[in-house]
């Protein structure tokens, strides 16, 4: 730790990189630290220098060309036959669908981007053996 602190304030103070170059390489490696699982934090890793690669080729119009790229691919992806953006990426076609949801107890509907069999929760009648004894 003592050590990138004296090589930050070498580099700083020999004009080879700015402050703020030291500062945002500092918060990337703390936040490196954050992610618990090693294969995902490789492919952030890579995905990383992918991005410091395009920045490096075409500055800030690289780095929004790989973003709009990667937000293609990430909308592409579908698991379980449900499409990885599934909220956001539809638009909203029901109800139960949106970001202004009614309260959990008056959804009567399953969420239509999960294309189930039965679009109701339950029945009308959840117990059909207490309104058998009442009639």
């Amino acid at each position: 730790m003592f050590g990138a602190l004296i090589l930050g304030e070498a580099a700083v103070s020999a004009n080879l990189v700015s402050p703020i170059l030291v500062i945002v390489i500092a918060i990337t490696g703390i936040t490196s630290f954050a992610v618990p699982d090693y294969s995902l934090s490789f492919h952030m890793r890579l995905t990383r220098f992918a991005y410091i690669i395009l920045g490096y080729l075409a500055g800030f119009l690289g780095i929004a060309f790989g973003l709009v790229l990667h937000l293609a691919v990430i909308s592409s992806i579908n698991s379980f036959g449900v499409s990885y953006l599934s909220p956001f990426s539809p638009s909203a076609s029901s109800d139960n669908d949106g970001y202004f949801l009614s309260p959990e107890w008056k959804r009567e509907n399953r969420r239509s981007f999960l294309k189930t069999k039965r679009q109701k929760k339950q029945d009308d009648i959840s117990m059909k053996w207490k309104s058998k004894n009442d009639a």
